[in-house]
């Protein structure tokens, strides 16, 4: 098929459509074409540059060439290249490629120049933008703050920041090409090699996680790793990006800290057992001074030597105070006091809280009463012996502080639900009082208003801080309202469930008789009963103690002593007792040994078996109750919880 265009027509039309502006121009630069592309991309049509200069339209500049120099080449080479700025008729500047060259006739003569340009300020910008990026991305990597290196999928380093080389000590050249692991600590280096595995499997891509290395001069560097995997366009796994925090000072710290600790901790245990063995030592030899002053009050004595004893007792019992507080604060600084929560009768333990204040505060002419609330419950679920603890302890202050007036405890109740009830007590004095300043230090452990030599009233200081610590285990809250010289008012509260009615009360809760009359009515029947009962003690003074006190309430008693365990449970076997007096703590064999080995034999199990401690603490009891001891008598021994005992194990009722 013959082609029907001339061929200068064809030629015309290729440069019409082609995606360049091609523009040509006679020798005086004056535009003779200018095509659709043209028109694009300087925004002026053909009528409006035909005939024009093109330095006029195109305002051409170049930085690192002249006009001339341009002219010069393209008439030595015939063609220049090159990129140079020129501007849109909205005056917006243009990056443009250019290729120029001279365009002749048929006879080789020029006649003009035509020129093909290609805008390329938007690739130019992106290539700058591109530029910008990596250099910015070089320099945060160089000179970021932590650690960071990029691993191929081998765990090899293909590049490392300043950072990791300095925290590593070994030249960049040492670490490109080697695997991470070849620095790393053995056992550690399973680490990279399960996440890697996680990884490519798509089950997990990135992870924290402390892995030890060694630097060049065979230091152990722990490093907190960052680990994340890097994914090309297709979503195929391409490199690791690790970021390395340096964290050997921290776990410095948390190892010498974890040894403080320890050590705080062996120290508090060896505080807490000096503490306890203290009270051991000591409560052993008052059990004496107490026991032996209460058989001689017994006696026939006159007025001013019974007067004598009692106040021996007092002294004794006032020690025996200062050795508890500080057994309490042993424990509750060590974190090892619990509350042992048992059905308790409420009013007797706010009545033998209040006897035994009401002789210190008749002495001293104070108005000692208690003003109860509506609907006090009688039977409630409670540590009654702490209770009565805080109860005693805040009544004790306020008798000591007050010289005149009334000491008034005030006990209201309000049910919270249909098994449990809210109980708020508080104890109101007309006392010296409280100044602002010693009410911020009032439940610290040690802390006294008065420090000065006078010391008018005395005490250890701990009462408040163990009230304090106790009312925290019980869920409950203190708090104090005072005014110097205006007496002062103490108010806490407890949350506790009802009792059960017939459940067994803590000791002593339904006894409406007095001890004393009791204590004879009970001797009364023990004078005729003649009993076998084992003492097993180490300690000669207390078995004396023990057995004169028995002697006095069982005259017709037959008593074996033993010095330690391993002698007690001989006797057992060879006498079986009725009863049985058990030391715990004893050289040999202690006494939780010696009950297990008599728990052990045929008649064992029957023979009440009753503790003997100078420890009465709770833990204790609950391990003389595991090896089946059936009763706890702490020292100093009670005369008439001893008497209670007695008439309880070996009336004629029980030996029959």
């Amino acid at each position: 098929m013959h082609n029907l265009i001339p061929s200068e027509v064809y030629s015309s039309l290729i440069l019409q459509y082609l995606y360049d502006a091609v523009i040509v121009t006679d020798l005086e630069f004056r535009i003779t074409s200018w095509n659709l592309a043209a028109e694009r991309i300087y925004g002026y049509s053909a009528k409006e540059v035909i005939g024009k200069s093109a330095m006029t339209i195109l305002k051409t500049v170049q930085s690192n060439s002249t006009r001339d120099n341009r002219i010069v080449e393209l008439q030595t080479n015939g063609i220049w290249q090159g990129e140079v700025f020129q501007y849109t008729k909205r005056s917006e500047r243009l990056t443009i490629r250019s290729a120029v060259s001279l365009l002749k006739d048929k006879s080789d003569h020029t006649i003009g120049i035509i020129a093909i340009n290609r805008d390329i300020t938007e690739e130019n910008k992106i290539k700058e933008e591109l530029v910008d990026s990596e250099e910015r991305f070089r320099m945060s990597f160089d000179n970021a703050g932590v650690g960071v290196c990029i691993l191929d999928l081998n765990g090899q380093f293909i590049r490392v920041n300043k950072k990791l080389i300095a925290m590593l000590g070994y030249e960049e050249a040492e670490l490109l090409g080697k695997k991470t692991n070849e620095f790393a600590y053995e056992d550690d280096k399973i680490l990279f090699d399960s996440f890697r595995d996680l990884a490519l499997s798509g089950s997990k891509e990135n992870i924290i996680y402390e892995k030890r290395f060694f630097s060049k001069d065979k230091r152990i560097l722990w490093f907190e790793i960052s680990n994340t995997l890097v994914k090309n366009r297709d979503g195929e796994p391409s490199y690791f990006v690790v970021h390395v925090n340096d964290i050997s000072g921290r776990k410095n710290a948390e190892f010498h800290l974890r040894n403080a600790i320890k050590e705080a901790e062996r120290a508090n245990q060896a505080k807490s057992e000096f503490v306890a063995n203290m009270s051991h030592e000591i409560r052993t030899p008052l059990n004496g001074v107490i026991g032996f002053n209460e058989l001689l009050l017994t006696t026939n004595l006159d007025t001013d030597q019974r007067e004598f004893v009692r106040n021996a007792i007092s002294s004794a019992h006032g020690l025996l105070g200062i050795i508890n507080d500080v057994l309490d604060i042993s424990k509750i600084e060590a974190g090892k006091l619990v509350l042992n929560e048992v059905t308790s009768n409420l009013k007797q333990i706010i009545n033998d809280s209040l006897g035994v204040l009401r002789w210190k505060a008749n002495e001293k002419g104070i108005n000692l009463r208690l003003e109860a609330g509506e609907g006090i419950p009688e039977i409630i679920s409670v540590d009654a012996t702490r209770l009565r603890q805080i109860l005693i302890n805040l009544l004790g202050n306020a008798v000591k502080f007050t010289e005149v007036g009334d000491v008034i405890l005030k006990v209201n109740a309000s049910e919270i639900s249909f098994q449990k009830t809210k109980l708020e007590f508080v104890i109101k004095d007309t006392g010296i009082g409280i100044s602002e300043e010693q009410k911020s230090h009032l439940f610290q452990s040690f802390w006294q208003g008065e420090t000065n030599s006078k010391r008018r009233y005395g005490g250890s200081g701990l009462g408040l801080k163990i009230t304090k610590s106790l009312l925290d285990l019980m869920g409950g809250v203190i708090e104090v309202k005072s005014q110097v010289g205006m007496g002062s008012e103490f108010h806490f509260s407890i949350e506790c469930n009802f009792g059960k009615e017939n459940s067994d009360l803590d000791s002593g809760a339904n006894n409406n008789v007095p001890n004393e009359e009791l204590a004879q009515y009970r001797e009364s029947v023990l004078t005729d009963i003649s009993p076998h009962i084992l003492i097993v003690e180490d300690n000669k003074m207390n078995r004396e103690l023990l057995k004169r006190i028995i002697q006095k309430y069982i005259p017709n008693a037959k008593i074996i002593e033993a010095v330690d365990g391993l002698e007690g449970v001989r006797f057992f076997r060879e006498l079986i007792p009725n009863l049985v007096f058990m030391d715990v703590q004893m050289p040999n064999m202690d006494g939780l040994e010696a009950a297990t080995e008599i728990r052990k034999q045929p008649s064992g199990s029957k023979v009440p078996i009753i503790a003997l401690t100078a420890g009465a603490l709770y833990e204790e009891r609950k391990k003389c109750f595991e090896v089946g001891m059936d009763q706890f008598l702490p020292k100093p021994i009670d005369i008439l919880a001893l008497n209670e005992i007695l008439f309880h194990y070996l009336n004629r009722s029980t030996l029959e």
